[in-house]
């Protein structure tokens, strides 16, 4: 019998030493690691870390002290310095989220001059005229589709931009590509067919996903330059449905002013667990949260003058890789604010008829669902 009890003692103990000795390697560990990229660039000591791992200055900060919680918040960190190799990501398309090239510092909230710049291969600049016409141009329809989506943008072409009657009416639009990354034939294709259609601006980066931030100011850039007769802009997708006719009614009465209009979103947390998709590391991003934003993909719409002032500023922006973020810190910059209007990025019923009377724009949708929605016949369609 007590042969028994001092064996499950021993066993007691043993397990106790190493419940111990397992939680202090974790507080160690997250001492030194995870806490850390949780809080953003400040140690449990509230110490700013840079992305060297050096301690650079301390803050006293309390729970309660909301003004020392806001300039954490919006720690400026202002160099000329850039701390990314942007000709991997322009000439490559090899950067990876995951992956930081060339880092050399957090980065900062403003630079000199940093944001990558792209040529020219299809510039398509007369896209916007109206030389020969007197309808003005009252909405631009930005579409970035990669170089191999041709079946896509014969499908965007023939259901909701095809009341543009062939980009001579109110409403234009234009597809935004870059180059293909493996196969150059796709290049070619992708030329002839800006050719034949009239509707296609391409860039010499690579068309990848990673540099979608490239493409999606390539587009703006474009529309601040080539089409700024245009009232409104809009961001968009090829596999998105915009429900156009519904669109142009409304557009007014959103009274746009200042603004970026869509499925927006506001104090996103970045996501700083190394096994996710779309982690964000605190030298990559050092706030707490995002500015706020609007989904692109699912589609938002502003004013050419908002156009204009985030084609502006953006240059002193360095380059973020999530598109709609970037946009969203370049609209941050302006001062300027982002409004959820519940008609845009709807899921689409079985009733097509629904869709045209409710929908704005639905994303993640099929060629055969935008145009069974476009072609259905509807009493009422744009009521």
């Amino acid at each position: 019998m007590l042969i028994r009890i001092y064996k499950i003692l021993i066993f007691v103990l043993c397990i106790v030493s190493s419940m111990l000795i397992l939680l202090g390697l974790y507080q160690t560990q997250a001492s030194y690691g995870q806490l850390d990229k949780l809080l953003v660039g400040f140690s449990r000591r509230r110490t700013f870390i840079t992305g060297n791992g050096i301690n650079e200055h301390k803050r006293n900060v309390t729970d309660n002290d909301k003004n020392n919680t806001q300039r954490n918040n919006q720690t400026t960190r202002k160099t000329s310095s850039i701390f990314l190799d942007y000709q991997q990501v322009l000439k490559s398309g090899n950067f990876s989220m995951n992956q930081s090239v060339n880092i050399s510092e957090v980065r900062p909230d403003t630079c000199d001059a940093c944001f990558p710049q792209s040529s020219y291969i299809y510039k398509n600049d007369n896209l916007c005229s109206t030389n020969n016409s007197t309808t003005q141009v009252k909405l631009l329809i930005i579409i970035l589709t990669a170089v191999s989506e041709t079946h896509n943008r014969t499908t965007v072409r023939k259901t909701w931009t095809s009341i543009s009657n062939k980009n001579t009416g109110e409403l234009r639009y234009v597809f935004v590509l870059g180059k293909h990354a493996k196969d150059p034939t796709w290049n070619m294709r992708a030329l002839e067919e800006a050719k034949i259609y009239g509707d296609i601006i391409i860039k010499d980066f690579m068309d990848v996903y990673n540099n979608l931030t490239l493409k999606t100011m390539s587009g703006l850039k474009w529309a601040s330059d080539f089409c700024s007769n245009a009232k409104y802009v809009m961001k968009t997708d090829t596999d998105t449905y915009v429900n156009t006719p519904k669109l142009l009614q409304l557009i007014d009465s959103f009274e746009i002013e200042n603004e970026i209009i869509g499925k927006c979103a506001q104090h996103i947390i970045p996501r700083r667990n190394e096994t996710l998709k779309y982690y964000v590391s605190p030298v990559q991003y050092p706030h707490l949260t995002y500015p706020p934003y609007c989904l692109g993909g699912a589609g938002y719409v502003t004013t050419m003058e908002v156009v204009k002032g985030i084609a502006r500023v953006s240059p002193n922006i360095p380059f973020f890789f999530f598109e709609d973020v970037y946009v969203g810190l370049c609209n941050e910059a302006l001062g300027y604010k982002v409004r959820s209007v519940k008609e845009f990025n709807k899921k689409l019923k079985r009733n097509a008829c629904w869709n045209q009377k409710i929908i704005i724009t639905s994303h993640r949708v099929s060629p055969r669902e935008i145009r069974k929605t476009w072609n259905t016949k509807c009493l009422n369609k744009n009521v």
